[in-house]
């Protein structure tokens, strides 16, 4: 397919799912605005950890002392993460309900001369899969893009010198994730179109059609769920192991931070934040997996003129 052809998918596709989200927009702020919150918050135990840490080395070794002192803080940032979480769940809810209806009406309205087999299928599955496509742009990367922010600020005033390497972490973790994208994707397609040969085997009664369609799609789910579990579960793993091993090379070529200079307190705020780091960026892989999953029901209901063209990469 030549990039023209490529340029014109996406910019469709981007500009109906826009549409899509500018109806539902007031529902979409409000989720934004709590994603936002809890994001803003969470860095602030690291901050709380190494501030106790530090009092403790200076020979505050009575914790009941500190309290009054960091007993409200720790609450009040309690208190807002569970805000933040319980209206986040209940408008992520909606807002997925929501989307499930609109893409099921947009896929009939545009597939008028359409097979009846697939427009069941599609309506009552695909419609639930292209969902998935809108929640990378108005949940997950807008998740990842805040959080990661906020921990890399909130670092930078921890221990600056910590930050490239925490930066640099991430590009082993994105280029593993990125190896399986198109493998997902061709079974996200194998799996749509199973359905669909199913839907139409059921009603004709064709036993040996719909067995070899039902083998297709169990194979293809199969290939899809090996590939998002290395995608979304090890990229935790490379994350971590990246970070070690930058970190003894900057250790080693005496561009860091000796492990001897290390205070217990940047340390502990050191894995605290990491750890929120590697939320996101592990999120990068469930990120970009929902996307490569959710294309083909994505143009199936929003550019099926495309389709026929064999739209995508």
């Amino acid at each position: 397919m030549s990039s023209e052809l490529k340029y014109r998918a996406w910019k469709l596709l981007l500009r109906e799912m826009a549409r899509v989200l500018l109806r539902l927009r007031w529902t979409l702020l409000c989720l934004l605005g709590a994603a936002a919150l809890a994001a803003a918050l969470s860095p602030a135990f690291a901050w709380l950890s190494k501030s106790t840490v530090q009092r403790i080395e200076q020979g505050e070794v009575d914790p009941w002392a500190l309290l009054p002192e960091f007993l409200p803080l720790f609450l009040a940032i309690t208190a807002g993460l569970i805000l933040a979480d319980f209206a986040e769940s209940i408008l992520s809810k909606l807002l997925e309900t929501r989307l499930i209806i609109v893409m099921q009406r947009s896929y009939l309205e545009r597939h008028t001369l359409g097979n009846v087999s697939q427009d069941v299928a599609h309506v009552l599955f695909g419609s639930d899969v292209a969902k998935k496509g809108f929640q990378v742009i108005y949940k997950d990367i807008w998740t990842i893009i805040t959080v990661t922010s906020s921990v890399l600020l909130w670092q930078l005033s921890l221990g600056a010198h910590w930050v490239p390497v925490l930066v640099l972490s991430m590009v082993p973790t994105l280029l593993f994730v990125w190896f399986f994208g198109r493998r997902i994707r061709h079974s996200s397609q194998q799996i749509l179109d199973t359905q669909s040969g199913i839907a139409e085997t059921a009603g004709s009664r064709d036993q040996q059609s719909l067995y070899g369609h039902q083998e297709r799609y169990y194979f293809a789910v199969l290939n899809m769920h090996v590939s998002k579990w290395f995608a979304e579960n090890a990229s935790d793993v490379v994350l971590w192991v990246s970070f070690a091993g930058l970190a003894l090379l900057a250790m080693w070529l005496d561009v860091g931070p000796a492990l001897a200079d290390i205070t217990l307190a940047e340390l502990s705020a050191l894995i605290i934040n990491l750890r929120l780091l590697s939320k996101p960026l592990g999120n990068v892989g469930r990120v970009y997996t929902r996307w490569q999953e959710a294309y083909p029901a994505l143009v199936r209901s929003l550019i099926p003129h495309l389709q026929r063209q064999q739209v995508g990469t």
